[in-house]
């Protein structure tokens, strides 16, 4: 049993103003492989398998097991989806119900993240920067997915999903969705589980002033008690770190430089004037004075 590398496809295309980045997620690594003697050799064999595994997905020859959402209906092989699925992998080895009859209803979950999901695991690439009519925001479509992979026990799809939401919620918060988000985000995980909900409140503090005015953040503070309880302590927590810069000084984490921080109203930040390096003051990289 094998776990193919791999990015599910449902194409989302907002319909707001603000412009989210082009976050797709590859199905390769990040690094090219170097392609020389052997290696090469492996590189091409795997890129043929998998063209040759998303051909069955296509097809759905050979197929063994059908997966059901509330509008469609996949042709899947076990091979595949247990190999990444703990999920799948408990589902056939105790013998489940489902197992006897060879099909599986997700008619709970978002048929367009369990669609993505089952891409993913045949390494066929799903943009999450756009969406289309009826279809979530990007941001929201991202939490979606690392919802579904949490729930199905699909790790690699989470953490893509995650990198996903990161980068998509720095630039989307000023979009109508980013406090559905937030009520979603809050929803699917755990109280321990900070992947989503840190990047959360963290830009929300940073953006706090223009959110605030906003009837759709007043709503979701008020009714999503753990979130408006985590921005209140990151919000105390930035304003203690603050007030303690104002006699200290700062060691740049990159080249080690010390200098003088200069401190905002809020979570203090500075590029170091030696290096460049541009990122939030951490207390452990702060020097009493």
């Amino acid at each position: 049993m094998f776990a193919l590398p791999g990015v599910g496809g449902a194409r989302i295309y907002s319909k707001r103003s603000t412009k989210c980045p082009q976050e797709k997620v590859e199905a390769t690594t990040d690094k090219k492989p170097d392609l020389t003697s052997n290696t090469k050799h492996d590189y091409d064999q795997l890129a043929g398998l998998s063209a040759s595994v998303q051909s069955y997905f296509s097809s759905g020859e050979f197929s063994d097991l059908t997966i059901c959402t509330i509008n469609q209906e996949f042709k899947v092989h076990r091979l595949v989806v247990c190999g990444q699925s703990e999920y799948f992998s408990r589902m056939f080895k105790r013998d489940w119900v489902e197992t006897t009859e060879s099909l599986v209803r997700f008619e709970d979950d978002d048929p367009e993240a369990i669609q993505a999901m089952i891409q993913f695991m045949y390494g066929i690439d799903y943009d999450s920067s756009n969406s289309g009519d009826g279809r979530p925001c990007p941001l929201l479509f991202a939490v979606k997915m690392y919802q579904v992979a949490d729930k199905y026990a699909v790790p690699r799809l989470q953490q893509r999903a995650k990198k996903s939401f990161q980068t998509i919620a720095k630039t989307c918060w000023q979009m109508d969705d980013f406090s559905t988000a937030i009520a979603e985000a809050y929803r699917c995980t755990t109280k321990t589980d900070r992947s989503l909900r840190d990047p959360l409140v963290e830009i929300s503090r940073e953006h706090i002033d223009e959110l605030r005015n906003k009837d759709e953040f007043q709503k979701v503070l008020e009714e999503t008690t753990g979130f408006a309880a985590d921005l209140v302590q990151s919000m105390a927590q930035s304003k203690a770190t603050t007030v303690s810069l104002s006699a200290k000084k700062y060691r740049c984490p990159s080249c080690s430089s010390i200098w003088d921080p200069e401190v905002h109203d809020r979570q203090p930040k500075e590029s170091c004037p030696y290096c460049g390096w541009m990122r939030t003051i951490r207390t452990p990289f702060i020097i009493e004075v």
